[in-house]
């Protein structure tokens, strides 16, 4: 009971700060990466408390996107140059829960998220065509989605 109304009292100053913020410290051009990093504060508090893995998994991804989201503003990048960056934060956070938690498909769903950026990132830096592209990005997807198959078929299986 006591965590319930720590947590009350939390929100209570979490929301009374967003409020001040907005208000006296014009943070208007970053009021969503404000609101979504305060948000998962609480998140954050109430997955170590609870020992709960989707609690962690979501205020991690808020609060590295919220940061993100600041250092994005700050120097005025645009998102077609930062997207794959928030691939980057979902894998991250599914990073976490695998460190802490060691679900093997959090280090799977990191696994193909990093692979996806370093291929972005190939592709944004000109060292291959749109063509090669496209053509490791169909093959990325092939190979998930058939080892997503097998995996299906072998747990599935009866005995």
């Amino acid at each position: 009971m006591k965590i319930n109304i720590f947590l009350k009292i939390l929100n209570f100053v979490l929301f009374l700060t967003y409020c001040l913020s907005l208000t006296m410290f014009n943070f208007k051009t970053v009021w969503f990466s404000l609101f979504i990093t305060l948000v998962s504060i609480p998140i954050l508090i109430k997955s170590a408390y609870f020992v709960q893995d989707s609690k962690l998994w979501l205020g991690t991804f808020l609060l590295f996107t919220g940061i993100f989201g600041f250092y994005k503003t700050f120097y005025g990048l645009s998102l077609k140059l930062v997207y794959p960056m928030y691939i980057l934060i979902f894998g991250l956070a599914s990073f976490i829960v695998f460190a802490i938690f060691r679900q093997n498909i959090h280090l799977k769903v990191f696994v193909i998220c990093l692979l996806e950026v370093v291929l972005l990132g190939i592709y944004k830096f000109a060292y291959i065509t749109l063509l090669e592209f496209w053509f490791i990005q169909i093959a990325l997807v092939i190979f998930v989605l058939t080892s997503l198959l097998v995996r299906a078929k072998i747990n599935t299986r009866s005995n």
